[in-house]
């Protein structure tokens, strides 16, 4: 993880790439609201998400996402209901 955190706006209720090409790292949550916000991967280069049915919720406690992969992939947040942020360490 050679790279600098760096804080991502996430406007609410769509899916917004935070991370991209990526095997490791975090998502910390920066607001404290919404309440829920949900995420997903792909393969770099496949196509973004589209429906919101496709994330999982995370942040369900206080803390942050580990990622973990053994192929590079691009990572999403939905925050649900209004915008978030977060920062990526990765």
């Amino acid at each position: 993880m050679a790279n600098l955190p760096v804080m991502v706006s996430c406007p609410a209720d769509t899916w917004t790439k935070v991370a991209t090409n990526v095997t490791a790292g975090y998502i910390l949550k920066k607001l404290t609201t919404p309440n829920v916000y949900l995420q997903t991967w792909r393969a770099t280069g496949v196509a973004a998400p589209t429906d919101k049915s496709e994330g999982i919720p995370i942040f369900i406690e206080d803390g942050d996402n580990k990622i973990e992969s053994s192929f590079a992939i691009d990572v999403y947040i939905y925050p649900v209901g209004a915008a978030g942020k977060v920062r990526r360490d990765v």
